[in-house]
């Protein structure tokens, strides 16, 4: 079995996504050994199980703004991390660790895009943004196989390399049991969910709008909270963080699933995997509008600004908030649409 060195860029316990689904899938084939970063003051948000070997790497304060600390965190990660030759396959899903990997290494490298790097990156000094930038752009040239999330991340790959080829492996569901699209429940206060990451891009000022004009809505939010502040309405909860088994549970009592984000450029390159899993939950979903997420169309609800999401609510209010699809429409967009199906995408480009 062929050895694999899977860079992450999330820590492994926090909330179940696309990193720690293609390690589980990729571990079945390879004899994987995981890393990923570990923070000093981040709390653990879930129990994920991990498959092979785990190699946390312990963030210095500074690390990526002071030079002295940002070797000294290098050395040691490299000790941890031992000799990067014995591993046929090296992938990476983060940029920034694609410098761990020695100029001469002679195995596959995969590099997986699956945000817009650039406008994540926390420090926005110039010469950090460039300094970081240009690590991207290194591993793109040196990747023998790039994967991407969304074609806005395959617009972006080729932009700045076009004669690379450039693999699409959108997102997608599993692990969640299929449910009945919900019908039309026509009641006197609905429950409106989200779940996921509580960031600066959950749309505060469009949720607090309709809390001041409806009062048959209240909402509850699910999930890690960062860089988000906080709103203040004793109709909106939140719930923290819940296990990703466990989540279903949850949802069963919602009326409605909602992706409510301000796009912008960290937004407007994301395949989001909470609409397949909403799909799955069988929910009425509510979503802004981007071109990334035109093809769930026949699924969701969307808006384009405040009016649109307020005048929607009024009027799913009224019918009593159904699902927008059809039990056979969920069916066929699922089957089409599993992280097991994308897994073989890959294993097809990692065995060409």
């Amino acid at each position: 079995m062929k050895k694999m060195l899977y860079f992450m860029g999330v820590e492994w316990n926090w909330i179940f996504q696309r990193p720690h689904i293609l390690a589980r899938q990729l571990a079945e084939k390879y004899e994987i050994t995981i890393v990923c970063p570990k923070q000093l003051i981040h709390p653990q948000h879930q129990n994920n199980e991990h498959p092979g070997k785990l190699i946390e790497l312990l963030q210095f304060p500074f690390q990526e703004k002071v030079r002295l600390i940002g070797k000294m965190a290098d050395l040691w990660h490299k000790h941890l991390m031992g000799k990067m030759d014995d591993y046929d396959l090296i992938w990476v899903g983060y940029p920034l660790f694609g410098r761990y990997i020695p100029e001469d290494y002679k195995g596959t490298i995969i590099y997986d895009c699956m945000d817009n790097f650039e406008a994540l990156y926390p420090d926005r000094r110039e010469t950090a943004l460039k300094r970081a930038c240009a690590e991207e752009i290194k591993l793109l040239s040196r990747a023998d196989i790039v994967l991407v999330s969304s074609l806005k991340l395959k617009e972006k790959m080729l932009t700045i390399n076009p004669e690379k080829k450039i693999l699409l492996v959108r997102n997608g569901y599993s692990n969640i049991i299929m449910e009945e699209p919900k019908q039309r429940e026509i009641k006197e206060q609905y429950i409106l969910g989200y779940v996921g990451t509580i960031s600066e891009w959950l749309d505060n000022y469009v949720i607090e709008e309709s809390l001041s004009i409806n009062k048959k809505i209240c909402y509850e939010l699910v999930g890690p909270v960062a860089n988000h502040r906080q709103i203040l309405n004793q109709r909106v909860s939140y719930r923290g963080v819940i296990e990703h088994a466990e989540l279903g549970e949850f949802v069963n009592k919602l009326d409605c699933l909602l992706m409510p984000f301000l796009v912008n450029d960290i937004i407007l390159y994301v395949d989001p995997v909470k609409l397949y899993e909403y799909i799955a939950w069988g929910k009425c979903i509510i979503s802004s509008w981007y071109p990334e997420v035109e093809r769930f169309n026949d699924f969701v609800y969307f808006y384009h600004n405040e009016q649109e999401y307020l005048s929607l609510l009024e009027q799913l209010c009224k019918e009593g908030f159904p699902a927008k699809f059809t039990k056979e429409q969920q069916r066929e967009f699922l089957e089409k649409n599993t992280w097991e199906s994308r897994g073989e995408l890959i294993s097809q480009a990692l065995e060409t």
